[in-house]
């Protein structure tokens, strides 16, 4: 017999929260293991290899410089988000 109630009580009320976040943190490891593979782009690029290595050179850099001009752009719009918050509150 446990001789705190109020560990029962307390162990009770947070069982459900728990018991959702356990399942949670399950569901988010099993997509980590899918997410951890990645993409092939030599399936996505097959019909470029017809035209040679070099060719898949070239999309491969077009493919890099595509990535990096979007992820230059997507922390200049957040960056931009941030002044305008920091305007906000500035004249809160």
């Amino acid at each position: 017999m446990n001789m705190n109630p109020f560990k029962n009580l307390i162990d009770n009320i947070f069982s459900v929260p728990m018991g959702l976040l356990n399942l949670a943190k399950s569901k988010l490891d099993g997509t980590s293991n899918i997410v951890a593979q990645g993409i092939n782009i030599s399936d996505w690029l097959a019909p470029i290899s017809i035209l040679g290595s070099s060719w898949i050179k070239v999309v491969n850099s077009l493919l890099a410089g595509a990535t990096l001009v979007l992820t230059i752009w997507i922390v200049k719009k957040i960056y931009h988000m941030y002044l305008q918050f920091k305007e906000g509150v500035r004249w809160w």
